[in-house]
């Protein structure tokens, strides 16, 4: 199914499918796959795993404590923790938790919770 297929001298290989994927090995076992849609993802060593988006919106996946950070073009970021409970860390430096029993608190920039 490769289409193409490059060894560059730094050990790095990368192989290019006729759907037009791309798939990039580096020399320290990370592995890039690059998706014809323009999804981009990086899996790392330790089991994490980045994943860009054509709408700019990134997640990161972090492995050792089942974590998911999600980046928008707005600055939003919202973290799924592995005990359910949720955070949205909003631009305007306002932090809302949803916690696993789905109790809700805000805390604003000055330090005021609700």
């Amino acid at each position: 199914n490769n289409i193409i297929m490059i060894r560059y001298g730094d050990g790095k290989v990368e192989r290019i499918f006729a759907d037009g994927r791309k798939i990039i090995l580096f020399s320290n076992g990370t592995q890039k796959e690059i998706s014809a849609e323009g999804n981009s993802s990086v899996i790392f060593t330790n089991g994490d795993i980045k994943t860009t988006h054509p709408d700019k919106r990134v997640e990161y996946y972090y492995a050792e404590v089942n974590t998911k950070h999600t980046t928008y073009p707005s600055g939003l970021e919202v973290f799924h923790f592995a005990n359910q409970q949720i955070e949205q860390h909003h631009p305007d430096g306002r932090k809302e938790i949803t916690f696993p029993d789905g109790t809700v608190k805000n805390i604003y920039p000055n330090g005021e919770e609700e």
